[in-house]
C-alpha cells in the first residue's frame, strides 16, 4: 500500500528560538497589562507569569526584579506612546487644525493600557534607580522639543496644553462617567497661549509657594499624628510598601493603638487622602479669590513655582503615589471621586446648568486640576522645569480665565 507524505500530518516543529521568542512575547503582554492596571508595585514576577500561563522559571530566568520588567517594558513600547500622547498635543497646541486628534482625545477620555502604563511609570520611576534614569532621559527630551517648534510661542504658555493629556490619563479616574470636555479645553489654551506672547511681566518670577504636607486636624490628636505618619511614609515609599510597622516608626507609637482611632491603613489613607484634596483646593482655587491684575498673575506664577520646587518634594510625592493608589484599590478611588465631585461646588454654575456640563467655569476647572497632576508627574523626573520663566503661564492662565469666563460671573461661589 502506498504511505503518504508523512509531513503533511506531523505536527509543525517549533524551533527552540521561536518558542523562546512566543514565551518572550507572552510574558511582555501579560506584565504590560499588569503594569497599566496595577501599577509598577504589581510586577511581581510570580504575578506576571501566573498571568502569562507561565511557571515561574521563564521569568526568574530573564529578571532579577520587578525593575528590570518595568525598565523594559519603558524602553519597549511604553516611551513610545509618551512621547506619542506629547506629539499630538503639540500638533494641535502649534498648528491650526480645527480640533485635536480623535486618537488623542480617545486616550484622554479612554486610555488605553499603554497609556495608562505611561502614567504608572512616570508616577513611581524615583522609586528605582535604573528607571529613573532612563525616564529622565525621555522627559527632559520631550520637553526640550517644544522649545524650538515654538517660537512665537513662550514655552510657558504652551507646556500646560502639550503636557495635559498625561494629567487627563489619571484624572478622568477621578470623575463621574461623563469626562471633562478636553477638546474644548485643548481649543481655549491654544488661543490663551497664543495671546499671551511678550507677557508683560516676563521675568519677574515671584518666591515659590510653600506646600507642605497637608496638616491633619480631625479634632483627635491620635488619628492625626497617624495620618500624619501615613503621609510621610507614602511619599517616601508608595502605598504598597507602607506597612503598619514603618507607619509606628514614623508615628512614634506602636500600631496597635491605630486600632482605636481607624479600622484599617486603607481608611488612614482615606483620611490622608482627604487632607490633600482639601488643601489642592485650597491653594488652586480658593487662594486666588478676591485677586485681580498683577496680584492674581503673581499668585498663579507662585504655585506654578510651588510645585515644582524641590522644597515642595514631599508634597509632590505624596500626591503622585496617592492618585495611583487610588487607582488600585476601590475604596481609596471612591474617597478620591468624592473629594473632587464635592470640589466642583466651589465653581459657580448658572442655575439653567449642572455641574456636569461643558460649562465654561468647568472647562477651565477640570484643565487646571489635570495640568496640576501633569506638573506633578513631570517635576518629579527632571529639574528642568526650575530654569522656565513662569510669567507668561501666569498671563496665559489670565487669558483662559477670560475665555471661559462670561462677564459678571465668577469662577467660584
Amino acid at each position: 500500500m502506498r504511505q503518504g507524505n508523512p509531513s503533511a500530518t506531523a505536527p509543525k516543529r517549533v524551533s527552540r528560538a521561536q518558542r523562546t521568542k512566543e514565551v518572550q512575547v507572552d510574558i511582555s503582554t501579560a506584565a504590560l497589562k499588569l503594569l497599566g492596571t496595577k501599577g509598577v508595585d504589581g510586577l511581581a514576577l510570580t504575578k506576571i507569569a501566573a498571568a502569562a500561563g507561565l511557571s515561574n522559571g521563564p521569568l526568574y530566568g530573564r529578571y532579577d526584579s520587578p525593575e528590570d520588567v518595568a525598565l523594559e517594558l519603558w524602553e519597549g513600547t511604553i516611551r513610545d506612546r509618551f512621547h506619542l500622547l506629547l506629539d499630538e498635543a503639540a500638533r494641535f497646541a502649534l498648528g491650526d487644525a480645527p480640533d485635536p486628534s480623535e486618537w488623542l482625545l480617545a486616550e484622554m477620555t479612554d486610555p488605553s493600557t499603554e497609556s495608562l502604563a505611561v502614567v504608572e511609570t512616570i508616577a513611581v520611576a524615583r522609586r528605582y534607580p535604573m528607571l529613573a534614569e532612563s525616564v529622565r532621559t525621555e522627559v527632559e527630551f520631550a520637553l526640550r522639543k517644544i522649545r524650538p517648534e515654538s517660537p512665537t510661542i513662550e514655552f510657558a504658555a504652551i507646556y500646560p496644553w502639550v503636557t495635559l493629556p498625561l494629567g487627563a490619563i489619571i484624572y478622568n479616574g477621578m470623575l463621574p462617567a461623563k469626562s471633562p470636555p478636553w477638546a474644548e479645553a485643548l481649543r481655549l489654551g491654544r488661543q490663551a497661549a497664543i495671546e499671551t506672547t511678550g507677557a508683560d511681566f516676563a521675568g519677574s518670577n515671584p518666591e515659590p509657594i510653600e506646600l507642605s504636607l497637608p496638616i491633619p486636624d480631625s479634632g483627635d490628636l491620635g488619628l492625626d499624628q497617624f495620618v500624619t505618619a501615613v503621609m510621610n511614609v507614602v511619599a517616601r515609599v508608595g502605598y504598597e510598601k507602607t506597612t503598619a510597622q514603618r507607619v509606628a516608626r514614623a508615628a512614634g507609637h506602636s500600631f496597635s493603638s491605630a486600632y482605636t482611632h481607624v479600622g484599617s491603613k486603607d481608611e488612614l489613607m482615606t483620611f490622608a487622602i482627604t487632607a490633600m484634596i482639601d488643601q489642592i483646593i485650597m491653594t488652586g482655587d480658593l487662594s486666588f479669590l478676591g485677586l485681580t491684575g498683577e496680584a492674581r498673575l503673581r499668585e498663579m506664577i507662585a504655585l506654578e513655582l510651588g510645585l515644582i520646587s524641590d522644597r515642595n518634594r514631599s508634597l509632590r510625592q505624596l500626591r503622585a503615589e496617592s492618585l495611583i493608589a487610588a487607582r488600585h484599590h476601590d475604596e481609596l478611588g471612591e474617597a478620591l471621586r468624592t473629594r473632587f465631585i464635592e470640589s466642583i461646588a466651589h465653581i459657580q454654575v448658572p442655575a439653567s446648568e449642572d455641574a456636569g456640563s461643558n460649562h465654561p467655569g468647568l472647562t477651565f476647572w477640570h484643565a487646571a486640576r489635570a495640568h496640576g497632576i501633569a506638573t506633578v508627574l513631570l517635576s518629579m523626573n527632571t529639574p528642568s522645569l526650575n530654569d522656565v520663566d513662569w510669567a507668561p503661564f501666569g498671563t496665559m492662565v489670565n487669558e483662559f480665565t477670560r475665555l471661559t469666563t462670561t462677564p459678571g460671573e465668577g469662577l467660584h461661589r
